[in-house]
């Protein structure tokens, strides 16, 4: 299996899993020492990545529509539409990075004020 084949069905099992709300699946394709950076926080490691995505789940989301995903060797893009039900859906991208499998580095970039304006 080619990097970009790896990188691929990490980042199509994160989202799945993320948008089923299966936090132990999700679990199965972070790294132990997976990072996380986006406009409402950090996250380093699986436990607190796991906390964070989970909370957001709980707390904001409503679904995940994904709009693309370009995959080139162990990086991937993926842009979504973040389903609320407070707000208009927000376009979110979304970088994962892959080693082994797994997902090490990821990175969320969108537009909060539409959240903070919701209350």
């Amino acid at each position: 299996m080619s990097d970009t084949d790896r990188t691929r069905e990490a980042v199509t099992a994160y989202f799945d899993a993320w948008r089923a709300r299966d936090f132990d699946r999700l679990r199965t394709v972070l790294d132990p020492a997976v990072s996380f950076v986006g406009p409402l926080g950090t996250a380093d490691g699986v436990d607190e990545c796991i906390a964070g995505l989970q909370g957001m789940a709980e707390r904001i989301m409503v679904d995940l529509v994904l709009r693309a995903r370009v995959v080139d060797g162990s990086d991937a893009i993926t842009w979504f539409d973040l389903v609320t039900a407070r707000t208009a859906p927000i376009p979110t991208a979304n970088w994962s990075h892959v080693e082994h499998g797994l997902i090490t580095r990821i990175r969320a970039a969108f537009d909060p004020r539409p959240l903070f304006a919701a209350g």
